[in-house]
């Protein structure tokens, strides 16, 4: 990350520090109850704070380019994900320390008999166990992922209306025009939030649609879909980026799924896209035809060489469909005549499913590259590298020179190869910050 990014993210930071504990500040400098028992200005406290990140988390999904850029779309939906527990268990608080604090609280929990600001409050925590049961639990319980997002965004558009509702019905703790223009601020840049991106931003995806141009069977059961822009000139992108593809439904169906760019960032005509069969939506790429409209929206991530641009050599480490930003940044730098170094490591189970193998070949012709394979369970007389890369085989090809600063490592696969890769990297002499990575966990 350069200087400027480090600033704008701890900016980013500091304000949303800021907004979750403004509703406890303005608690704090407003009139004070000294009859109130402290548990139960501290059970407060903490709802007011869950609820603060509660609605701040429209913000960190809603995608917006300017807040991702210095960190990362995968970092900020990996933060979204953890404040969404952390809210959690500060909104959860709010109720157990009144039980605590007096157990005639628990009649509350009797919701057809309880007051209506009671009712708002139990029937906000109760959506929110729904947010959070179905994001944790969605892959164990294989439910769908376009389910699982319909619901979970109608769970938590109902939950914080009525958990404001909760807060402004009984006035106690919104007695001054501070309290509640914080709380009306609040309810204003939910609102807006949720205009732009359920409205505006959908609209704008419409006007700009693409049109299949093409889809490409490769190995490894990949499909690659080529698309052109329709009445419009597309976006620029950096190799190594993604984008959200809406196939067969409209932009406001909620049905977007992640995909690497997998084109040369070169060629503004044309933007490809290559897709693993992996699952309901994945399976059905290979029923487009040419002609057909999709909808793209991005580019996101920051998994690119373009960031980094006084690299002076490049260690790119993909495993199965990891290729797919790796395969991006070798069509560019062929398409630029970028003559760096590149030693790349490619990861796979099986010799016959290695995707844009044949490619690979060719561009080894074009590039200053050197590939070397690491086949899982190699074919009969296999001459390569086999089993899993390791410290052993990173230290064959990379000598001190490779691990020099500004030598730049880009990791992308499944998980659980990640992660020992990244250990075997530091191990033979990669410094951290060295070492980006691309997870493919965003849904």
């Amino acid at each position: 990350m350069n200087t400027k990014n480090k600033i704008l993210g701890g900016i980013y930071l500091f304000i949303y520090a800021f907004l979750v504990l403004l509703p406890i500040i303005i608690l704090l400098l407003g009139p004070t109850m000294p009859t109130r028992p402290t548990l139960l200005e501290i059970s407060v406290s903490f709802g007011f704070s869950g609820l603060s990140m509660m609605a701040l988390q429209f913000i960190s999904s809603a995608r917006f380019k300017f807040l991702n850029r210095p960190y990362g779309t995968d970092i900020v939906y990996h933060f979204h994900r953890q404040m969404g527990i952390a809210a959690f268990f500060f909104v959860l608080a709010h109720p157990l320390l009144l039980f605590i604090l007096d157990t005639r609280y628990l009649r509350l929990l009797n919701i057809f008999q309880a007051e209506l600001r009671s009712q708002l409050g139990i029937g906000a925590v109760i959506l929110l166990i729904g947010v959070v049961w179905m994001s944790e639990w969605r892959q164990k319980l294989k439910i769908p992922y376009w389910f699982w997002k319909f619901w979970h965004g109608i769970f938590a558009t109902v939950m914080i209306p009525m958990a404001l509702a909760h807060i402004f019905i009984g006035g106690s703790y919104t007695n001054t025009p501070l309290k509640q223009a914080v709380w009306i601020g609040y309810s204003v840049m939910l609102t807006t939030v949720l205009i732009y991106t359920r409205i505006l931003y959908p609209i704008r995806l419409m006007r700009n649609p693409f049109l299949v141009k093409e889809v490409k069977g490769e190995r490894g059961n990949v499909w690659t879909i080529k698309m052109q822009p329709a009445g419009h000139s597309g976006f620029e992108f950096q190799p190594g980026q993604f984008g959200w593809l809406t196939a067969w439904r409209t932009p406001f169906s909620d049905s977007e799924h992640p995909f690497t760019l997998v084109s040369s960032a070169e060629k503004k005509d044309e933007v490809q896209m290559s897709i693993k069969n992996l699952g309901r939506f994945t399976s059905r790429i290979q029923t487009l035809k040419a002609g057909e409209k999709v909808f793209l929206d991005g580019p996101y991530g920051n998994f690119s060489i373009d960031r980094y641009p006084d690299t002076k050599k490049l260690v790119l480490i993909p495993g199965g469909i990891g290729i797919t930003p790796i395969m991006s940044t070798l069509r560019t730098m062929a398409d630029r005549g970028d003559q760096r170094p590149v030693k790349l490591f490619y990861c796979n189970i099986l010799w016959d499913d290695v995707t844009f193998r044949e490619e690979v070949a060719a561009l080894e012709q074009e590039l200053n590259i050197e590939v070397i394979y690491v086949i899982e369970r190699p074919p009969e007389g296999w001459q390569g590298e086999s089993g899993f890369l390791n410290t052993q085989i990173l230290d064959k090809y990379l000598d001190a020179s490779w691990k020099e600063s500004g030598v730049e490592v880009f990791l992308c696969g499944p998980a659980p190869m990640m992660a020992a890769v990244e250990k075997a990297l530091l191990r033979v002499g990669f410094a951290e910050k060295q070492v980006h990575s691309e997870r493919f966990a965003l849904v």
